[in-house]
């Protein structure tokens, strides 16, 4: 059967030099047979089947199966995130072929520039991953979808897919070291609160007696009477005979409310106890693994709205540099915890003393990835110590240096307002692409720096964290 240049037999497609496989319910292929085509195609009216395939393909750990593109026939209008934002198309007629052969050579082209580097941690695997999708997708956003699938109510497709519902939780987790590694900047969304045995986010929350923790009440009046002052709950009021209020203490009748009595309160009654209280409890029952929590050990989280920074952007094709022990060794420099400290400090002398002006800097070398994988690992930590030494002849003794990664270092630069900061980072800038330019046969690495006085209307992590929004976005 053919149609213009497009050859189907069975399940397999042909088109100019590519190679589709249609995938149905009834197709026998296996996942791992995949690795010959170039494209798939999933018969979509089984929606469960069709979430099935996209999942086995995009959490496959060769990127062979699990970057090869995805297209859907027959689909209908899901909620489901999964089958709503993993794929890379929708066709109505196999004629579409033709069509959508652009956008698979197009993620072939992408797939080729990828870094394949061996990485050691989870973390690291499941981003390096979620980022060469987005890099071949050109993605530069992970956002959050309602999925009532999700046990915290909230799914990430491009990431979530590597986790089952119930473990949706470790996503923040990673999302979190991602964004210490500077990789990802969060844009808060919404806020929501966890189990703390269990982290799932389906939470009945149930006003209780604070005596015996039952949810079994009712709730009255607690009527005033000006009068006499007696004070009780609007049951002790009512005359059983008619609707009229009379004092169970003075027995006067109760007829205009702001004249003769008012309501200041409510007041509860307990049907398992029997005990009279004004304030409950309020306490969250986990749907998932029923413990019973006061809601004040609930485990806050927030749900953002990732965006790729250069480096993340950069990392799909470069690889991650190194962040670890061997850069904080560099003598010279002091690892990130402790500038963060140190600032915290320098505040507070700000503080005390308004004249002093200190300012906290950042300079990145944007494509020194390229140079540090030709040169290799032992030559990148002698560039960087050379480049330590280099600043340190240019700052002042008492100025501070921290490396964020091999790429990225901070600076707190002591007695130094916004104009001197920006004439030392213009300088420093300089001096680090001619040592480079001279050192490593003419490589023009691009620097990037960005200086801010340290001010004491916000804390000294948040201003860091600023500067560095500010470079990066």
């Amino acid at each position: 059967m053919k149609f213009d240049k497009i050859e189907i037999i069975d399940n397999k497609i042909e088109y100019e030099n590519l190679l589709f496989y249609s995938f149905d319910s009834g197709s026998s292929l296996k996942i791992e047979h995949l690795m010959g085509y170039d494209a798939i195609i999933i018969d979509a009216r089984d929606n469960d089947f069709a979430r099935y395939i996209i999942k086995k393909i995009r959490t496959h750990y060769n990127p062979e199966f699990y970057l090869k593109p995805i297209f859907l026939i027959n689909y209908k209008e899901s909620k489901d995130p999964f089958l709503n934002y993993l794929h890379d198309g929708l066709v109505y007629s196999y004629d579409q072929i033709k069509d959508i052969a652009e956008v698979v050579k197009q993620i072939f082209f992408k797939t080729t520039q990828l870094d394949y580097q061996l990485i050691p941690s989870f973390e690291a695997q499941t981003m390096k991953k979620v980022l060469n999708y987005m890099y071949t997708r050109e993605l530069r956003t992970l956002k959050p979808y309602v999925d009532l699938n999700s046990i915290i109510g909230y799914t990430f497709p491009e990431i979530s897919v590597h986790f089952d519902d119930a473990e949706e939780a470790q996503v923040l987790e990673i999302f979190d070291w991602a964004e210490r590694e500077g990789l990802i900047w969060p844009d808060f969304h919404e806020r929501i609160y966890l189990c703390n045995q269990c982290s799932s986010g389906f939470l009945s929350y149930r006003e209780v007696c604070p005596h015996c923790n039952s949810s079994n009440s009712k709730s009255e009046d607690l009527v005033h009477h000006f009068p006499c002052a007696f004070i009780g709950p609007i049951s002790d009021f009512k005359n059983p005979i008619d609707n009229t209020l009379t004092c169970p203490k003075c027995n006067k009748g109760l007829r205009h409310i702001g004249v003769d009595y008012d309501k200041p309160s409510i007041i509860h009654h307990c049907n398992s106890c029997d005990n009279n209280f004004q304030d409950f409890f309020v306490k969250a029952k986990c749907i998932s693994c029923t413990q019973d929590i006061e809601v004040q050990y609930l485990i806050p989280k927030s749900i953002n709205v990732y965006k790729l920074t250069k480096k993340g952007r950069a990392a799909a094709t470069n690889g991650f540099l190194s962040s670890g022990q061997e850069i904080e060794d560099i003598f010279g420099t002091i690892n990130m915890a402790t500038f963060k400290i140190m600032l915290h400090y320098e505040l507070e002398r700000i503080k005390a003393n308004p004249s002093q002006k200190t300012s906290i800097a950042i300079i990145n070398m944007e494509n020194i990835f390229e140079l540090y994988n030709k040169i290799g690992k032992k030559a990148e930590k002698k560039l960087l110590e050379d480049l330590v030494h280099m600043i340190r002849e240019n700052i002042n003794a008492a100025d501070f240096i921290a490396f964020e990664n091999s790429s990225t270092l901070y600076l707190g630069l002591m007695n130094a307002d916004t104009m001197r900061a920006e004439q030392q980072l213009m300088h420093l800038s300089i001096l680090i692409e001619k040592v480079i330019k001279t050192n490593f046969n003419g490589f023009d690495v691009k620097v990037l720096h960005k200086g801010k006085i340290l001010h004491t209307h916000s804390k000294a992590e948040m201003q860091l964290q600023e500067i560095t929004k500010d470079l990066f976005d």
